[in-house]
């Protein structure tokens, strides 16, 4: 009985071939998770949150203040070009006329950095007045950013006291 003299070495390049495609293989899907992860951490993430404030200091509007604040926790800057407060028809309401300590639009807002923007409570509550059935609850803050992108708050979370919007 003879043996085929090539039958080892062929079986020694197809062991060689698979180990060879594997790592081919596995280096590919390294590479693809790879840049899947730069590719999201590297675009802007930005949070839109609500608050009450009162602005203290010499020179500052008196009353209470409904702030606006986007945060940008991306790695990439992105532009906002306007902001305000959308009704659940999907309407919204603007800010035409901000407290001058509010951030200037359009903003750059860079990685890691915000923008804070003003309206009186009394302004909005009246622009609340005038819808009927509409609470402060019902109302999300938006801010628009230029890639078309629209952030917004959570909703509910902007707390306005009756006196102001009843």
């Amino acid at each position: 009985m003879q043996t085929d003299p090539f039958a080892l070495p062929a079986f020694i390049l197809a062991i060689i071939s698979l180990v060879v495609a594997t790592i081919g293989a596995l280096t590919g899907v390294v590479a693809l998770v790879w840049q899947i992860i730069t590719r999201t951490r590297g675009a802007h993430r930005v949070t839109v949150s609500v608050a009450n404030s009162v602005l203290i200091g010499d020179g500052m509007p008196d009353g209470v203040f409904i702030s606006v604040e986007a945060i940008n926790k991306g790695a990439s800057a992105v532009r906002i070009i306007n902001w305000g407060f959308q009704l659940p028809s999907g309407e919204g309401i603007t800010v035409y006329v901000p407290v001058p300590l509010s951030t200037t639009l359009p903003h750059m807002l860079e990685p890691g950095t915000n923008a804070t923007f003003f309206v009186p409570a009394a302004n909005l509550g009246g622009a609340i007045r005038t819808r009927d059935g509409l609470t402060p609850r019902d109302l999300r803050a938006v801010v628009g950013l230029a890639t078309g992108e629209k952030i917004f708050a959570k909703l509910g979370s902007l707390k306005l006291a009756e006196e102001f919007w009843r």
